[in-house]
């Protein structure tokens, strides 16, 4: 509808004739069309969006079938297989070293919140307890109050009834004021009795608080736990140098990895295999766990009072036999076992 034809209905509107039912047809068609270019612009949008996802898609896939291409005509060289053999063993020497960590730590993250829970629980049911027992006290004095009234009141009655003779009129008259003004004070009694009562069940009633989470000191203790695990499992697999050999093969391919000749690669995947049927099997020293936690944390230093994770230069590891500090390697700052994904934030 052009912009005069427009114009008209709206003057036709002011001055209080009604439109014709072709203008009203010609502005719903108006309306319809504004309403189906929108729509189709939705959707070229969102056709262009997928296309490009499905470029990109294309591209990975593409990467993923020449990397699989090359790798199946790299492990087709003889002189090449025990290398790829030993550097995929210690692939998964690696991620059972991950794994067990990162369990490690979400169990003990669990138990941390467990403990803080029960807590937090206990806490408020000892506030809940101490709130019930002040209220009790106010009751216990009301209801000795409002009984102490009752029993006042009812001797002014008898008093009241054996006051006979005109003599006592004025005695009367006194006794029966005081009787009015007591059975005030008996009602403003039984309401603070009611009130009182109904304050101790609503704080009885009161549901337990929501738990948000691990406290700041919470998450710490479990990280200084996780890093000295992680330190742990670096001495348990340090001999031979697997625990590097294994780092290693996270941040180099296959093509680049050299581990010598066939016999000293065969002796390699047999330690490889050893090193991860200990690990699976290994038990957890917590005596020995707590131990570097504590060293840790007594050299721990935090960017920040939220933060949870400690400065990787704060981190000072000790060798297990030798109790003297070595340099490297740092299991945080190199991100042993995938350290950073086993912590918690």
């Amino acid at each position: 509808m052009r912009l005069p034809e427009r114009l008209r209905r709206l003057l036709h509107r002011l001055a209080g004739r009604e439109p014709n039912i072709e203008d009203e047809r010609l502005f719903e068609l108006f309306r319809n069309r504004v309403e189906l270019k929108k729509e189709l612009t939705a959707l070229d949008d969102e056709r262009h969006r997928l296309l490009d996802r499905l470029k990109l898609q294309e591209g990975a896939t593409m990467r993923v079938e020449e990397q699989m291409a090359s790798l199946e005509q790299y492990l087709g060289r003889f002189d090449e297989g025990y290398k790829s053999l030993a550097y995929y063993q210690l692939k998964a020497l690696w991620r059972v070293a991950c794994k067990r960590l990162e369990q490690f730590g979400a169990e003990l993250a669990r138990q941390q919140k467990d403990r803080e829970r029960k807590i937090q629980l206990a806490e408020f049911d000892r506030a809940k307890r101490e709130r019930v027992a002040v209220v009790n006290r106010e009751l216990v004095e009301a209801r000795v109050l409002g009984e102490q009234l009752q029993a006042e009141q009812k001797l002014a009655r008898l008093k009241l009834a054996s006051l006979q003779g005109f003599w006592n009129y004025f005695r009367r008259r006194r006794l029966f004021d005081a009787i009015q003004a007591r059975e005030l004070r008996i009602v403003e009694a039984n309401d603070q009795i009611e009130h009182l009562d109904a304050q101790v069940q609503a704080i009885q009633a009161e549901p337990s608080p929501l738990f948000e989470g691990l406290s700041v000191d919470g998450r710490r203790a479990v990280n200084l736990a996780v890093i000295g695990y992680a330190d742990l499992l670096y001495d348990r697999l340090a001999q031979g140098g697997l625990a590097e050999l294994a780092r290693q093969s996270t941040l180099k391919r296959v093509f680049d990895a050299s581990y010598g000749t066939q016999q000293e690669c065969q002796a390699l995947m047999h330690k490889a295999s050893q090193a991860v049927a200990d690990v699976e099997r290994m038990s957890e020293d917590l005596a020995e766990i707590k131990r570097r936690s504590d060293r840790l944390r007594s050299s721990a230093v935090y960017r920040s009072p939220e933060e949870t994770v400690p400065n990787a230069n704060s981190i000072a590891p000790l060798d297990a036999q030798a109790g003297t500090q070595r340099m490297a390697p740092n299991v945080l700052l190199d991100e042993y076992w995938e350290i950073h994904s086993a912590l918690v934030r």
